[in-house]
């Protein structure tokens, strides 16, 4: 005969095992001692909080023959026993996922009206009642307002949002929520201890951890674990189960972010591949301890499950990490997790959204006023055209890309700038400083260029004709083309700035400076220590 999970070995038996759930429990007692049992509830909530275990106590409790009420259910009458060896006629459990016709509601209803066999109330519990058909829920409608005295339906579900709301109203609605994880360390350290398992603190941590608010995943963990690695369970045995990076290699990737330090971000990323974890679980790990970081930045801690240990780590992260930052870093990672699946490389996706979290997004500049000569072009269904003010103040996030200081040779002064085209609203530096705010308005209608823009500058304005530099080809190939790209940019700008535009798309000469730099035998030397070229300043403009 098959071994006994544990979940079913240790489910609980009465309202006092039930854990976490306290404003259910007390309610329910209390409608017992004042006879107060409705016909109807509607039990609600993720999987693993005890939903059924407490519908099943609950129909132990109306039915137990123990004199004193406070005791219900005893588990000793003749009743709660046959319940809880599942041999009681009068305890009905029907599984509405395999069972969601209206044929199977119709059948319930012609048997509801029978009496029962041994027990005072008849109780029907329909498990993942979401599952029903419309069909199905109106045939049991009139049933479940008005059923006969003695039965009592509980209707179970993981998504009440698809349990109609004509079947919400007739039935009292309860709330089951996540266990914590101080109330899952509790509960499966007692189990552990009931066993005979000897299982280290950080392991029964990352085991809570784990289950995610759910004491049936957390015992189920805890049960295959046994299987492994016998009665003594060490950290190690978790992650090697789990496949999941230990503590230390996630805070080192974390902290590589931060730092922007993408050496040591890929290696502790490789390390923890290495050591056997899955990417997936490395990416989700990241995900939630990018999460805490951001709670942090945001002085909303106290929401963390998380140890001591590790809330000192997030909160010193949290204190050069903005909360814009974390939440950029949470989306990219979540976005490498779903192109895990497809990928070619095991971590290619993890480290392209490491390294893309440590540059800063393209900075959001204050608009350039310039002085107005011409009316403001009417209003425009043009979706890349806004009906503001152009070129409005933007405020500027906390964090911006500060601009190159201008490079200094002794006391020389640099020549004067020739003068620069200006034609009503428009040049070149009106241009630049509305660059992000002309980016956010293309995106309107033409998201995919768009994104090619970010890696772009405006070089040039004469006659005007604008020159855009792009500092990868493929992005110049890209966006020309588009054959609605160049056409929808020069429109954009022209009702912008009040004066015709016309586009040119080049390959940036930032490009080739910055791949010649590249080759430079020192700065080589550099990259492969971990640094990077940011940017490239010119000494043409100076004097000799």
């Amino acid at each position: 005969m098959p071994a006994q999970a544990l979940y079913l070995k240790y489910r609980p038996q009465s309202f006092d095992d039930v854990q976490g759930q306290e404003h259910i429990t007390t309610t329910l007692k209390n409608a017992l001692a004042l006879n107060r049992i409705a016909h109807a509830y509607l039990f609600t909530g993720t999987r693993g909080t005890g939903k059924t275990s407490t519908a099943r106590i609950l129909a132990k409790a109306v039915n137990c023959l123990d004199p004193d009420v406070g005791k219900h259910p005893c588990n000793q009458c003749a009743i709660c026993r046959a319940i809880n060896q599942e041999r009681l006629l009068d305890l009905v459990e029907i599984d509405a996922a395999s069972n969601t016709g209206v044929d199977n509601i119709r059948d319930l209803r012609d048997k509801v009206d029978f009496r029962p066999n041994e027990a005072r109330f008849k109780v029907y519990i329909i498990d993942e009642a979401h599952m029903l058909s419309n069909a199905a829920f109106n045939a049991l409608l009139k049933t479940l307002e008005e059923p006969p005295p003695h039965v009592i339906f509980v209707l179970a579900t993981t998504e009440v949002n698809r349990v109609p709301a004509t079947i919400t109203s007739r039935c009292q609605r309860f709330d089951f929520k996540r266990a914590s994880l101080k109330e899952l360390m509790g509960e499966l350290g007692e189990i552990a201890k009931k066993e005979g398992m000897d299982l280290e603190p950080a392991a029964l941590e990352l085991i809570a951890r784990q289950a995610n608010g759910s004491f049936r995943d957390g015992t189920s963990l805890l049960d295959q674990l046994t299987a492994y690695s016998g009665d003594t369970i060490t950290l190690k045995h978790v992650q090697v189960l789990l496949g999941a990076a230990s503590r230390e290699n996630i805070h080192a990737i974390v902290s590589g972010l931060v730092s922007r330090d993408v050496g040591r971000g890929i290696a502790a990323l490789d390390e923890a591949v290495d050591a056997g974890a899955d990417p997936r679980q490395v990416a989700r790990d990241v995900i939630e301890y990018l999460r805490g970081v951001m709670l942090f930045a945001v002085n909303s801690d106290s929401m963390l499950n998380v140890g001591e240990e590790v809330q000192v780590e997030m909160r010193s992260l949290a204190a050069q990490f903005n909360a814009e930052q974390a939440a950029r870093a949470i989306r990219l990672f979540s976005q490498a997790a779903l192109e895990l699946r497809h990928s070619a490389s095991p971590t290619l996706p993890l480290e392209m959204a490491l390294i893309e979290a440590m540059h800063d997004p393209a900075p959001a500049y204050a608009a350039v006023s310039a002085p107005q000569t011409r009316a403001a072009p009417a209003a425009s269904s043009n979706p890349f055209v806004s009906n503001a003010p152009a070129a409005p103040k933007r405020a500027e996030p906390s964090f911006t890309r500060v601009a190159t200081p201008e490079k200094k040779k002794g006391t020389s002064a640099r020549p004067a700038p020739e003068p620069e085209e200006v034609v009503g609203g428009l040049s070149l530096a009106a241009i630049k400083g509305s660059w992000n705010d002309i980016i956010v308005r293309f995106q309107k209608g033409n998201k995919s260029s768009a994104a090619l823009l970010r890696d772009a500058e405006p070089l040039a304005l004469e006659k005007g004709e604008l020159t855009v530099g792009f500092f990868y080809p493929l992005h110049q190939d890209r966006f020309k083309n588009d054959k609605n790209a160049v056409p929808q940019l020069s429109k954009l700008l022209s009702a912008m700035f009040g004066a015709p535009v016309q586009i040119k798309c080049i390959v940036s000469p930032k490009r080739a400076k910055m791949q010649a730099a590249q080759d430079d035998p020192l700065i080589r030397a550099g990259m492969n220590l971990g640094g990077k070229v940011s940017d490239i300043i010119d000494n043409d403009s100076e004097e000799e």
